[in-house]
């Protein structure tokens, strides 16, 4: 079945609003059309179990990485998660250029600035989505009732659940895309990707098992992605813009 890559404008609203939820009152709705329907996500909800409750073990571990990350606040590992927190596109662009060996931006890699926006919407919202709506897991900082790394996305935070992470979601998909289309910066994408997703635990906004839960909701987006024939060829557009 052909998948198409531009949405309907009806469809392209929804995920406009969706995407609110994801970001602080602040900042602007993101504007790339999505790689493809939410709809042809897989199912968070039915994959990943449910996030610890308190008294289990592994909320015992949740709130010893909180507190680890609480005590980098005002240090550069905790600025650095605050830049990582910024889901504008321009700020992403700037957050993947240093991994990526390349400058990211509109104007010199245009492809890879729209791939970078279209990851942005179905790894930080739609993958994540349907277990985020049911399990409606409050956030940490909510619990220990602490400042976040971006203090203005905390209202927004509040009504947005926090399991699992969009935001690592989207990091561990954009470092295998980008991966993909860079091989020889695999393993500084990866590592980018992977401290992308730590950013959330110790910017207080998300749960260790939150983010966890959200390194697979990356892959798995990932691997769904690889059934599109669209997206290979934008890939191998993006490898040959890299590569110029």
């Amino acid at each position: 079945m052909k998948h198409n890559l531009i949405v309907s404008s009806l469809l392209f609203s929804a995920a406009l609003l969706s995407t609110t939820a994801i970001q602080a009152a602040d900042q602007p709705q993101l504007k790339p059309a999505p790689l493809h329907e939410e709809s042809y996500t897989v199912d968070s909800l039915y994959y990943l179990p449910p996030p610890p409750k308190q008294g289990d073990a592994a909320f015992e571990n949740d709130k010893a990485a909180y507190r680890n990350g609480f005590k980098m606040k005002g240090s550069a590992r905790w600025k650095q998660a605050a830049e990582d927190a910024d889901l504008h596109l321009a700020n992403q662009a700037k957050v993947w250029s240093q991994a990526l060996g390349v400058n990211i931006s509109e104007t010199s890699t245009p492809k890879t600035w729209k791939m970078l926006g279209e990851l942005l919407v179905v790894g930080a919202d739609y993958a994540s989505n349907r277990a985020k709506q049911h399990y409606m897991r409050v956030r940490p900082f909510v619990v220990f009732n602490n400042p976040t790394c971006r203090p203005a996305d905390e209202a927004a935070l509040r009504k947005n659940g926090s399991y699992p992470s969009g935001h690592t979601a989207f990091g561990t998909l954009t470092a295998l895309a980008f991966s993909q289309a860079k091989p020889e910066r695999a393993k500084e994408l990866m590592k980018k990707g992977y401290e992308f997703g730590q950013s959330r635990v110790i910017c207080g906004a998300h749960w260790q098992s939150d983010v966890d839960a959200g390194r697979y909701v990356g892959a798995t987006e990932y691997a769904r992605l690889q059934t599109l024939p669209e997206v290979d060829k934008q890939i191998e557009q993006v490898k040959a813009e890299l590569h110029q």
